[in-house]
C-alpha cells in the first residue's frame, strides 16, 4: 500500500512517492514474467492512474461505509482499478451487533469485473457481528460463500490461512 500522502508529497514537496516505489519493485525483480502478483492499494484515484499500465493489479480503496454505487461511478472505478476493497460494514452491515441485510456492492463491482477485497478482519470477538458466534473463521467463510468476495484484508493472517487450508482458494 503506497503512503496516503502521496498525492501530497509529490504536489507540495517535490517528492514521487509513486515513482520511487515502482522503481524499487523494479530493482526487486517483481516486473519479471515469473515475479509473484504484487497488488498496489490507494484511496487515492490520481495515485492508481500514475501506476496504469503496470503488471501490477491496482486496488482502490473505498475509505467509507458504502451500500452501493451507481453504474457511472463504477465505471470510474474501472477506468484506473482492476479491484476494490471495501469495509466490512459495506457488504453485511450491523446493528447493536447483529447483522441486518446485505448489500448489493459485490455484485455491483463484480459485474464491471472488479474484484472485490473486505478489510478487516481481526480475531477478536468484539469486532464480530454476534452472528459469527465469536469465530473468525465462520466471519471469513459468511463473507466469501455468503456474499461472494474474493478476498480478505486481516490483522490475523493464520486466521485466514486456516480458513484456506480447510475450505477453497481465498487471495
Amino acid at each position: 500500500m503506497l503512503p496516503q500522502n502521496a498525492k501530497y508529497l509529490a504536489v507540495n514537496k517535490g517528492l514521487g512517492v509513486t515513482d520511487a516505489v515502482l522503481d524499487a519493485l523494479d530493482k526487486a525483480g517483481y516486473n519479471s514474467p515469473t515475479a509473484k502478483k504484487v497488488m498496489i492499494q490507494s484511496s487515492n484515484s490520481s495515485v492508481l492512474k500514475m501506476m496504469k499500465g503496470k503488471k501490477y493489479e491496482l486496488v482502490y480503496e473505498v475509505d467509507e461505509t458504502i451500500r452501493g454505487a451507481s453504474k457511472d461511478t463504477i465505471k470510474a472505478i474501472k477506468a484506473f482499478a482492476d479491484s476494490v476493497v471495501v469495509r466490512k460494514q459495506s457488504i453485511l452491515p450491523s446493528t447493536d451487533g447483529f447483522l441486518t441485510t446485505t448489500t448489493d456492492i459485490v455484485p455491483q463491482l463484480h459485474s464491471a469485473n472488479l474484484s472485490v477485497y473486505v478489510q478487516i478482519f481481526r480475531n477478536e470477538f468484539v469486532t464480530q457481528a454476534y452472528d459469527f458466534l465469536s469465530d473468525p473463521v465462520v466471519e471469513i467463510n459468511s463473507f466469501v460463500v455468503g456474499a461472494g468476495i474474493d478476498g480478505v484484508i486481516t490483522d490475523f493472517p493464520q486466521t485466514a490461512a486456516k480458513y484456506k487450508s480447510k475450505h477453497f482458494t481465498v487471495v
